[in-house]
């Protein structure tokens, strides 16, 4: 039910007109009464809607990251970063304005000073997932009107990376992780060695390395199955010749898990063998990149996007793709 009554203030007579409708309550003062009509029918309509339903005057948008991370971020894959990166937004600025009065304008700010610490690609992946929380409490929670941060420009897209290791990298790596060819893998890190050199053998990601199992594993067809990657599809991944070699090395780690090891144990091995060697600028998921290059030797590219999972070839061309173009120039004589 809408009333509006008139209020006097110094300035003359104003307008307040209030809403209230299945529980939820609205004021706003007008100068003139017919905006004010205007307005209370709006929000009637709106209530009647859901979109304006169930976020009472004081609940904020930390109030949105809490039900998102209860409600939503579990079923995700990757839920545990994603859920880190949350609790870490509902500390921001932005996590203590009201729900009614977010604008795109608050979502951009929050883009710039975000941007004054970390790269564009992360503050993107964070808009992503700013952007989802909008879409949820719109569409399922009537939380919201709309989602403001589609309203805003993302960061630009940084140009894909091209690093790849040299062969010397390579050996400095393998090194630092005390891996050696003749010698029995025993140590975490000389099990992250030989994931070092998988990776390079398989163009598979660190995730879905250290999440292989035995039962997953045939090493008679020399194939390895991934029932879930990144893109959410299940794919099976061919063996070469090293690459069994590698895993007949791990053959009794542990019985179910191929590597028996976490990714964040291997993240903090890895960068601390890269430091040690001196080694700038170079990521685990690098490895990738010279993998598929290296394929790209032996299989046409549809067979190449078929072994990395990728739905669309112009990201393997632009992103993993990265050949020595000397060495194409040799394959033309």
């Amino acid at each position: 039910m809408a009333t509006i009554d008139s209020v006097e203030t110094k300035k003359g007579t104003k307008y307040r007109a209030r809403v209230r409708l299945k529980d939820v309550v609205r004021t706003k003062t007008f100068e003139r009464h017919a905006d004010a009509k205007a307005w209370a029918t709006k929000m009637e309509s709106l209530i009647n809607d859901g979109v304006q339903g169930n976020a009472g005057r004081n609940v904020i948008f930390a109030d949105l990251i809490e039900k998102y991370i209860q409600e939503v971020a579990p079923t995700k894959r990757g839920a545990k970063k994603e859920i880190y990166r949350l609790n870490r937004l509902k500390q921001s600025s932005l996590a203590k304005l009201v729900i009614d009065e977010l604008r795109p304008v608050d979502f951009a700010n929050w883009r710039d000073e975000r941007l004054k610490e970390v790269s564009g690609a992360s503050v993107r992946r964070e808009l992503e997932t700013i952007s989802s929380i909008c879409n949820v409490a719109t569409k399922d929670w009537s939380l919201m009107r709309e989602n403001p941060v589609l309203k805003i420009t993302r960061p630009k897209q940084e140009r894909p990376r091209s690093r790849r290791p040299t062969q010397d990298e390579i050996e400095k790596i393998l090194y630092a992780l005390h891996y050696n060819e003749d010698d029995t893998v025993e140590m975490t890190s000389q099990r992250i060695g030989v994931a070092v050199l998988f990776a390079i053998e398989t163009a598979m990601r660190s995730g879905e390395i250290l999440g292989l199992e035995w039962k997953d594993v045939d090493l008679v067809r020399r194939t390895a199955h991934l029932d879930i990657t990144k893109n959410g599809s299940s794919r099976t991944v061919p063996l070469s010749k090293r690459a069994v070699e590698l895993l007949e090395k791990l053959r009794n780690i542990h019985p179910e898990r191929v590597f028996d090891v976490d990714d964040g144990t291997r993240d903090a091995l890895f960068r601390r063998a890269l430091t040690s060697q001196e080694i700038k600028d170079l990521h685990f998921h690098d490895l990738r990149r010279e993998a598929l290059t290296r394929m790209a030797k032996k299989v046409d590219v549809m067979t190449l996007a078929k072994i990395s999972g990728h739905k669309d070839v112009r990201i393997l061309l632009n992103t993993y793709y990265n050949p020595d173009i000397s060495s194409v120039a040799d394959l033309l004589d």
